[in-house]
């Protein structure tokens, strides 16, 4: 593509890149959830079509371990650790990851899922449908919700080979 004789994609990829590091941030659009609807052995990681909103937490019981020589004070270790998943986003037609979730739970089944950020790194675990809900109104957009409640441990960031 050519605009004022500068050949637009030669001057695109040669942008040079900020040097400045401290600017990571990065957009919640590019998180995404996919549920494994292959195998253990070999997973095949099918997306969930319409995800809007799906904050991944990770939380840990508060134990009491004050004493009398806490100094007055409350005194916590943690506990039993666990994650979950909130699922939110519109309802897609044909859409398989959806699919899998709501036959996961129409079936008592756990579901394994891969939590994607936008470097390609994941978590991934083993979840329980606990919720799965088809919001209908008759002058919004058709939306889904749900909740993945972590069974076992979600694993650490792991690189793709």
């Amino acid at each position: 593509m050519q605009q004022n004789g500068i050949n637009l994609q030669l001057f695109a990829v040669t942008l040079p890149e900020n040097p400045d590091a401290s600017n990571k941030a990065t957009a919640g659009k590019d998180y995404k959830i996919y549920i494994n609807t292959g195998t253990v052995a070999v997973p095949i990681w099918t997306k969930v079509g319409g995800q809007r909103n799906s904050p991944l937490n990770q939380t840990a019981d508060t134990i009491d371990v004050t004493h009398k020589e806490s100094g007055g004070y409350k005194s916590t270790i943690a506990g039993l650790k666990g994650w979950d998943i909130s699922l939110d986003g519109l309802a897609m037609l044909d859409d398989p990851g959806v699919d899998a979730i709501e036959y996961a739970y129409d079936n008592s089944k756990q579901v394994n899922i891969k939590f994607e950020r936008p470097d390609l790194k994941y978590k991934t675990g083993w979840a329980s449908v606990s919720e799965f809900s088809l919001d209908v109104g008759h002058d919004a957009e058709a939306t889904i919700s749900g909740s993945l409640q972590g069974v076992g441990p979600i694993s650490a960031w792991t690189t793709p080979e």
